[in-house]
């Protein structure tokens, strides 16, 4: 066994399916499958048990995971010591967060920091999975968090506020009618943002749902129900209306952006991450729901 097949064991061992380690990897599905195939024939043994909508590890899957984890962690000690000495402001940085805040936020204002910087090629990881910083899986993340972990160094950004929207065009239906009537569009599954919605609207009929935070702001543009969307996200799409004027009271979340101990004193990584924080802070009062919306 070699090391990119450990990369690959890791990256299915940490993911919840096939097809999410290989978003992680960016390779297809069929290419992990593939790989695990020939991992497992080479050595004799299953690592993996598919169950429905998923896997899980086998004894011994879990035994190499243990001795994969180590192998990992030193070949990261080893690349972060070396590229945290590096004082030119050049090279690939891997930037992590979630689709969300890559869309409606970071993705546009890394453009001005590229230009900045035509030495930095930049590679930005989406992903809802907190990616480890610590097995140099990214290098930068930018989080919604309301404890970063211990192991990472970083700042506090911004406070997340919520809001509630709803399609612009039925804007004076909205204002007409209780939002207990009213249709409203939530996960798929029991997650934070139903259960966000039955505390703070307990009569609420969430009537359709989905998976994804992108395709429920779709939902809303159409006119299909209220949502509960942070502001950074509603405040700026012109297809929707604050439906409730304040947001939520207190800010259940902070934005952090975090790197490794071992990285921050990179060139690279120092500069974006002081871009990051001063375009955030910078934008504090639209993060915070302070901002009057199309502003």
């Amino acid at each position: 066994m070699n090391w990119e097949d450990l990369r690959f064991f890791l990256a299915i061992a940490h993911s919840g399916s096939l097809s999410q380690a290989g978003r992680r990897l960016g390779v297809s599905q069929p290419t992990v499958s593939r790989r695990l195939a020939a991992m497992e024939a080479r050595m004799g043994v299953s690592l993996i048990d598919r169950i429905d909508r998923g896997h899980k590890l086998t004894a011994a899957g879990n035994e190499i995971l243990a001795a994969a984890e180590h192998v990992a962690e030193e070949i990261a000690g080893i690349s972060r010591r070396v590229s945290g000495r590096d004082r030119v402001v050049s090279g690939n940085l891997r930037i992590t967060c979630t689709d969300v805040m890559a869309n409606c936020y970071l993705a546009g204002k890394l453009a001005g920091f590229a230009a900045q910087n035509p030495g930095i090629d930049l590679n930005i990881i989406c992903s809802l999975q907190h990616l480890s910083l610590t097995r140099r899986e990214a290098d930068v993340a930018l989080r919604v968090t309301g404890r970063p972990p211990e192991t990472l160094v970083g700042r506090r950004l911004a406070g997340v506020a919520i809001g509630v929207y709803g399609a612009a065009s039925d804007r004076h239906a909205w204002e007409q009618r209780s939002l207990a009537d009213a249709d409203w569009i939530g996960w798929e599954d029991d997650t934070y943002n139903t259960m966000m919605i039955a505390a703070r609207f307990p009569e609420a009929r969430i009537r359709h749902r989905t998976s994804d935070m992108l395709v429920i702001a779709a939902m809303a543009r159409a006119g299909l129900g209220l949502v509960v969307l942070p502001c950074y996200m509603g405040d700026t799409d012109p297809g929707l209306r604050r439906v409730v004027p304040d947001p939520a009271d207190e800010h259940l979340m902070d934005l952090w952006v975090l790197t490794h101990p071992d990285l921050r004193r990179t060139a690279r990584v120092r500069a974006v991450t002081e871009f990051i924080a001063d375009a955030v802070i910078s934008d504090r009062d639209l993060f915070e729901g302070r901002r009057p919306q199309g502003v």
